[in-house]
């Protein structure tokens, strides 16, 4: 149970931090949101720099996990 929980923490903040990355994206551009999201600047951003928060929420729920 504690590896799924972690999974889908991982998981979910990798998609929420793609979300943020595609609406900030279709803020400063003229592009539809759904053409930001599939961008290649937004998902190289993603493979870049966006697995770094979806980490440190893995970490930290890993630890709240083995302190019970």
């Amino acid at each position: 149970m504690k590896s799924t929980k972690l999974m889908l923490a991982v998981i979910a903040t990798l998609l929420i931090t793609w979300i943020v990355m595609g609406t900030i994206g279709w803020c400063v551009s003229d592009l539809s949101f759904r053409d930001c999201l599939t961008h290649g600047g937004t998902l190289m951003l993603l493979m870049i720099i966006g697995w770094i928060p979806a980490i440190i929420v893995g970490n930290d729920v890993n630890d709240h996990l083995n302190s019970y």
